[in-house]
């Protein structure tokens, strides 16, 4: 039986003149033979209508307008022969509308562009990135660059110290988003656990009993070369930031647990930090 293509679902900033998440999708498809599908949504108030006698029909020529400009975006790809379709929706909540599609969608990969934004307005406000970053059912790419990767190198970042069941399966779902997505862009992986106090072995069959657990034990238990794994202690954020400016990676990948409560909002987690810290790409795992 023919295995079915994964499928990339691509958000389409309307407000953007170069689509970068779409050149990422592009790049992906021809690298792993996915197809792709490109969400817009588009919304207009009244008072812009002008001339339009009625709210239905000045609606139906915005569609109709955006329908069109998405294909003329689309273009590449068709001459790229890669398949493609195409959703356009009108909705004034375009976040709530993603979602919507999202879980309907039987993607594989969320592709999204996304900017750098200051510590402030990330902290205290609950941006579009943020919201996906916590709610999406898929894994998500943030992609800051429209050009190539310019580094053959992927990293997974794992918390070897939480220890609860949760982290654990976590973490599996971080080496295994990672391990396929160096397989398909044909990079290569490398693994990083920054820790504080202790890395917590309750979840980790490792074979040495040794007290403490260093990139030589990770190597055995994760099947990677203990050279290209980074285990180090310190302030979590700080010290995967030195790792990501050491190992220049081309993706990150990280897991996202969603958090409530003025304590989530002010002090964010791991992967909301490194967004607004790191050059590379972004993959969310939740």
């Amino acid at each position: 039986m023919k295995q079915q293509k994964t499928s990339l679902f691509v958000v389409i900033d309307p407000t953007a003149v170069h689509q970068i998440a779409l050149v990422k999708a592009l790049l992906i498809a021809k690298l792993g033979d996915c197809d792709i599908h490109a969400f817009l949504c588009v919304h207009k108030e009244m008072e812009e209508a002008d001339d339009y006698a009625s709210r239905k029909d000045f609606k139906h020529k915005i569609l109709e307008q955006a329908a069109a400009w998405l294909e003329t975006l689309m273009e590449p790809c068709k001459l790229a022969g890669v398949s493609y379709t195409t959703e356009v929706v009108w909705n004034s909540d375009w976040v709530e509308r993603l979602m919507r599609s999202i879980e309907k969608s039987a993607c594989g990969l969320v592709i999204k562009s996304s900017y750098h934004h200051a510590r402030a307005r990330r902290f205290f406000s609950k941006t579009s990135d943020y919201y996906l970053m916590h709610h999406c059912v898929r894994p998500i790419l943030f992609t800051h660059q429209e050009q190539e990767w310019t580094s053959d190198r992927i990293l997974a970042c794992l918390d070897l110290e939480s220890g609860d069941l949760h982290h654990a399966r976590l973490n599996e779902a971080i080496l295994r988003s990672a391990r396929a997505f160096a397989e398909i862009a044909g990079m290569d992986l490398f693994l990083a656990c920054a820790w504080v106090s202790s890395i917590n072995r309750e979840h980790l069959a490792l074979k040495s009993h040794q007290r403490e657990v260093g990139a030589e034990q990770l190597g055995e238990l994760f099947d990677l070369a203990a050279e290209r794994i980074f285990v180090r202690q310190g302030n979590v954020v700080e010290t995967l930031q030195a790792i990501c400016e050491e190992s220049d990676p081309a993706i990150v990948v990280i897991g996202s647990i969603a958090r409530s409560g003025i304590s989530g909002k002010l002090i964010g987690n791991t992967a909301e930090k490194l967004l607004d810290s790191v050059a590379a790409d972004l993959l969310i795992v939740n």
